[in-house]
């Protein structure tokens, strides 16, 4: 609208100084001045309108920061929990000076698991079901406070169908972490689901813009 307004003001100057050169009227005087002053004022509102947009834009990068900040650390420190998680459980291999991403560290804990006895298994399923379940409740209570700001994010055209498709499968996720934390499970239970949750865990995290790096990550325990 502001490049049709100024094109038809330009052409309209330019005629009129082509008009004024030939004839020297007093009308097209008085067309170039209307000219020259349509131009400067769709200027100074095409700079406003910049303006404008600029400070919504400000405002909604803001507002999703400090809504989507919780979430994005709360899943930062459930998949930083395998790395902790193994270098703890198996201190023998001292793996506190290695670095290997998420998943990585996921299989680690998982094998050397495998190579325990059946006494030193059971110790371990309680030492990972407490550590797992802080991570699962602390992404519930972030998910739920993105609810109660559902409000505020469609308002400021910050909570559209697809991030509403990424934070369902994170609801998912999680709730079949918590239902199989919460169900004293076998330890085949137990990895099988956990086999599902980090492959689908995974996916998810690469869906999600923001927070890609964190599967590329090498991360030290």
């Amino acid at each position: 609208m502001y490049g049709l307004i100024g094109g038809i003001s330009i052409f309209a100057m330019v005629a009129a100084v082509v008009q004024n050169n030939v004839t020297h009227d007093l009308i097209s005087d008085i067309i170039k001045n209307l000219a020259f002053g349509c131009v400067a004022s769709t200027l100074v509102a095409l700079l406003i309108e910049i303006g404008n947009i600029k400070e919504k834009n400000e405002k909604s990068d803001s507002i999703y920061d400090s809504v989507y900040c919780d979430l994005k650390c709360q899943i930062l420190w459930y998949v930083e929990t395998w790395a902790s998680l193994c270098a703890v459980a198996y201190k023998d291999n001292d793996y506190y000076n290695e670095r290997h991403t998420w998943t990585e560290w996921y299989t680690l804990t998982k094998n050397n698991f495998a190579k325990c006895d059946e006494p030193r298994q059971k110790q371990l399923m309680y030492f990972f079901t407490a550590q797992l379940m802080i991570g699962v409740e602390g992404i519930e209570k972030a998910l739920r406070q993105i609810d109660r700001q559902r409000y505020i994010l469609s308002i400021n055209e910050i909570y559209d169908d697809e991030l509403e498709k990424i934070l369902k499968d994170y609801r998912f996720e999680f709730d079949a972490a918590k239902m199989t934390l919460t169900t004293d499970p076998t330890k085949n239970d137990f990895w099988g689901a956990f086999d599902a949750i980090t492959q689908d865990l995974s996916r998810y995290i690469c869906n999600w813009v923001d927070i890609r790096y964190y599967n590329y990550t090498d991360n030290p325990t």
